[in-house]
């Protein structure tokens, strides 16, 4: 089953904020902040989802690096 991207929130320079997927095994909610210059994501929920939500945040990613 394919991790659904549910919602984005964006920031001011249109970077990703926040954003709530599901998988089969849960929801999981993902939070971008800057640490240190860089940005980093950061999940909660259970660690299987987790792991399966890892593919549709780097997709996440790679389209707002297109833009």
């Amino acid at each position: 089953m394919k991790t659904r991207i549910v919602a984005i929130t964006f920031d001011r320079k249109e970077q990703p904020l926040r954003a709530t997927l599901h998988t089969h095994l849960g929801p999981v909610k993902v939070v971008w902040r800057d640490v240190c210059g860089d940005r980093c994501w950061f999940t909660s929920g259970i660690l299987d989802a987790k792991k399966l939500a890892v593919p549709a945040i780097e997709r996440i990613e790679r389209r707002v690096s297109q833009l």
